[in-house]
């Protein structure tokens, strides 16, 4: 008698040679009987070994229940959206209120774990692209296109250091990591929707021929905003300055993902993918500036255009062996590239001044950017004596920044490239990096802890001359521990250090003076921002009820942040730097209740405390913030207006003063169809692990987020041995 392991695997020792007869039997799975012999070889390898539902069984049970929708670790929270009836009519950013450890505010802003600083992986792959747009990408994605949410908040060793918040992975329907053998057939399903707002579908098709499985998932959507009202009074010793404007933004999005695989026999697999992803904006606008002095008043009127296109490719291959006299035990190797090519255009004009304080040339920038990688990754696991295991690897990146901007101005009659603007240069990053990691399961405790060493080599180009060059290492520990206080409960403490590079926006020094009382610019000299973690994890799960408690504490000593000041010409200038410490105390509840077999209530919330500081600015501040989402089967957008949300923030400074309040329109009507087609169960089978790259930060960072908001301004596989 044996049980298998997770993957499906088991080993059994016998003595003896002679015929056996293998029986393999499951609460609701057809019995499976397989007769074999032994005649003095060291293993035998019986394969892999298809084992069906038992369709009358099951249906002559008649049990209804609801399925549980959050499955809980220590150091993960996995929720299962395909399962989730309001998947149909709802996007990935409706979803993710629902997610533990995650929420939304009403601006749609996105925090992790209290961070706003995390990675988002789709696949299991990190995709910079969204990490970079994760609220805009999520609210155009539908939520019928994943399968589940993942909240990883300690990530091991072997996950590249980056993100103070943990992962985000999102993995779409068509994925199934070591998928089961199932027979040759296609596949697929159709999407679509439409709402006041836009409109946009989806499609995915797989189909499986013997050992070979191809499949594809594609998804488009258009989104329009209109009406957004902004107004922002700006104070500045005896200089006011009043902005209002009003816009309409457009957003185009498409994506799509082919994967293939092949597995020669049961210990080789080989897999490939490759994916595509656009993401456009167009923002229209007017406006007026006022501006107060001693001598007077002084105003203007503007009109804004601006149009960017985000572009992400990626292509990856992995190979997996397995070993079948040490079930457990893989070697991967991975190869993965990733290309970022964006354009951004703009245009102001301006009229109507009634005077001449401020330069009122119109003005137009047209700027590319491109930033591609290329990383190797090799991976080994190895059991340890059946009470844990032992996992070690190494990997190598190298990535190319570039950007090309250029500025114009109109002299009356054509646009006239202004030479002062030109900015073009190159930043090179290269990485290696080495891990190992150790699990080990004893009775009722489970122990892991690792090690992760990364050294960095940068170089930034501007204009063909070198800038700078920089070289650094980090060792990053792990570790954490987990007690099963019974069978439906467990508790955890977790330790983790974690870094954040800044990426391309934080480092470019071009200088954005598109509006005329404004400039902007990136800071080369940044350091990597280091972040400590732990947290306190309790979980309760039962038929009726699901309960997660998480308390944390982080503490970032180097954070970096946005920050303005003025120049003796009155201009407000806004650059980056490592200016910030911050420390977070916090709280987050997950509850689910199903009250009956069709019922389901969900409560999700948090409680934090922050810290933050900068001895810089000598600035100073603290205080309470909380979120909470009451869920049941029927929800709606409705501010209590009805038809818009107003957002308010107040930043001061010792320079000067901002108010600015913004009023979005969030009315709106939505419908979804959806059509499955051919027999489900076809899946692209994917390596245990794949390359998993996160190291680099085009989201803000957490201090900056607290600072712009204006706290700072079925398979079976068997090895039988003998015995020896």
């Amino acid at each position: 008698f044996t049980t298998t392991d997770t993957d499906g695997s088991f080993s059994q020792v016998l003595t003896g040679k002679g015929s056996y007869q293998l029986i393999f039997s499951n609460m609701g799975r057809k019995s499976l009987r397989r007769d074999f012999t032994l005649d003095g070889a060291a293993t035998l390898d019986l394969g892999v070994l298809l084992v069906q539902d038992d369709v009358q069984t099951l249906q002559a049970g008649g049990v209804t229940a609801l399925r549980p929708l959050v499955k809980m670790e220590v150091d993960k929270m996995t929720y299962d959206v395909a399962n989730d009836v309001d998947a149909k009519s709802s996007t990935v950013l409706d979803m993710l209120r629902k997610v533990p450890m995650v929420s939304v505010d009403g601006q749609d802003n996105i925090t992790v774990n209290g961070s706003s600083s995390f990675q988002v992986y789709v696949d299991g792959k990190p995709n910079q692209m969204i990490s970079a747009n994760p609220s805009v990408v999520f609210k155009m994605m539908p939520a019928s296109s994943v399968k589940d949410i993942s909240v990883v908040t300690n990530p091991g060793a072997r996950y590249d250091a980056e993100g103070v918040g943990g992962v985000l992975n999102i993995t779409t329907n068509r994925e199934a990591t070591g998928g089961s053998s199932v027979a040759d057939g296609a596949y697929g399903s159709v999407t679509g929707m439409a709402t006041t707002r836009g409109f946009g579908g989806g499609l995915y098709f797989t189909e499986q021929k013997g050992k070979f499985a191809v499949s594809f998932n594609g998804n488009a959507m258009y989104n329009r905003n209109p009406g957004t009202v902004t107004d922002i009074e700006r104070a500045s010793g005896a200089m006011t300055t009043l902005s209002h404007s009003e816009g309409e933004m457009k957003i185009p999005m498409a994506m799509g993902d082919l994967g293939l695989s092949y597995e020669a026999d049961s210990l080789n697999l080989f897999s490939a993918s490759v994916g595509y992803m656009r993401m456009g904006m167009t923002n229209e606008g007017t406006g007026y500036t006022g501006i107060r002095t001693a001598a007077g008043e002084f105003g203007y009127d503007s009109d804004t255009w601006s149009r960017s296109a985000n572009h992400s490719i990626t292509a990856s291959a992995d190979y997996q062996h397995l070993w079948a006299e040490k079930p457990g035990r893989s070697f991967i190797l991975s190869y993965r590239y990733s290309g970022n090519p964006a354009t951004s255009d703009s245009r102001n004009r301006f009229s109507h001044a009634s005077g001449s304080l401020l330069d009122l040339t119109d003005r137009r920038t047209d700027a590319k950017t491109q930033s591609s990688d290329h990383t190797i990754q090799a991976d080994f696991t190895t059991p340890i004596d059946g009470i844990g295991s032992l996992s070690t690897g190494a990997k190598f990146t190298t990535r190319h920044n570039a950007s090309d901007q250029d500025s114009f101005l109109w002299d009356g009659q054509s646009w006239v490239i202004n030479p002062a603007a030109i900015a073009s240069y190159d930043h090179y990053n290269r990485i290696g990096a080495a891990y190992t990691e150790m699990t080990l399961n004893l009775g009722s405790f489970g122990f892991k802890a690792g090690l992760r060493y990364e050294y960095t080599w940068q170089r930034y180009d501007q204009d063909g001359s070198a800038s700078f060059s920089t070289r650094y290492g980090n060792l990053v520990p792990s570790a954490s521990v987990q007690y099963n206080i019974g069978m439906t409960s467990n508790i955890g403490l977790s330790y983790n250090m974690r870094i954040s590079r800044p990426g391309i926006t934080y480092l470019n020094p071009y200088r954005d003076d598109s509006d005329p009382t404004a400039v902007s610019y990136g800071n080369p000299d940044i350091d990597v921002e280091k972040g400590h973690n732990i947290s306190l994890v309790y979980n309760y799960f039962s038929s009726k009820v699901m309960l997660n408690l998480t308390g944390r504490f982080s503490r970032t000593g180097n954070g970096i942040s946005g920050y303005s000041f003025y120049d003796d010409r009155n201009i407000l200038n806004t650059t980056y730097d490592n200016i910030v410490s911050n420390t977070a105390t916090g709280m987050s509840a997950f509850l689910m209740w199903n009250a009956g077999s069709k019922t389901r209530f969900i409560l999700n919330g948090g409680l934090d405390y922050n810290d933050i500081r900068s001895e810089v600015l000598g600035q100073h501040n603290y205080g309470w913030s909380g979120n909470a989402l009451l869920g049941f089967s029927l929800s709606a957008v409705m501010p209590l207006n009805g038809k818009e949300v107003n957002v308010k923030a107040h930043t001061a400074t010792p320079d000067f003063t901002t108010d600015l309040r913004t009023t979005v329109p969030v009315k709106m009507v939505s419908l979804s169809v959806s059509w499955t087609f051919g027999k489900q169960g076809n899946y692209v089978k994917r390596a245990r692990r794949t390359i998993t790259e996160d190291d680099i930060i085009n989201t803000q960072s957490t201090a900056e987020s607290l600072s712009s908001s204006g706290a700072l301004g079925g398979s079976t596989s068997t090895s039988l041995p003998q015995g020896m």
